[in-house]
């Protein structure tokens, strides 16, 4: 009843804050009445908190973690690309300088060090 409450008063007004810290006040209005309410109501009013969050447009926990692993996926997936690369292009310089080019010409060509080509 309580949280039916308080998600009723939060929608009919909407704060003029800025994101961060309409978050902030959520967070810290909800720790406040945790301790003010009985045990039986603090899961209705988490939930009526996180439904005003996504009322306000606020990332659920949910969301937030999908893309926190979206993001790590894509990171993991740029670094293997990176690394691939970086492994080809050892290999087509160790095969030329296996084929006698001269290292300055192979460094130019694939963006590796001199020293690093004659110490494949």
């Amino acid at each position: 009843m309580c949280g039916a409450f308080l998600i009723g008063t939060q929608l009919s007004i909407k704060p003029k804050l800025p994101r961060k810290e309409a978050e902030s006040f959520i967070t810290e209005t909800f720790i406040y009445l945790k301790a003010l309410i009985p045990s039986e109501e603090k899961e209705e009013l988490k939930m009526d908190f996180i439904k005003t969050s996504e009322a306000y447009g606020y990332e659920s926990i949910a969301e937030a973690e999908e893309k926190a692993l979206a993001a790590k996926y894509e990171e993991g997936r740029n670094e293997g690309i990176e690394i691939g690369d970086l492994n080809a292009r050892r290999e087509m310089a160790k095969g030329f300088r296996d084929a006698g080019i001269p290292v300055n010409i192979i460094a130019k060509q694939t963006s590796l060090s001199e020293e690093e080509i004659r110490n494949l």
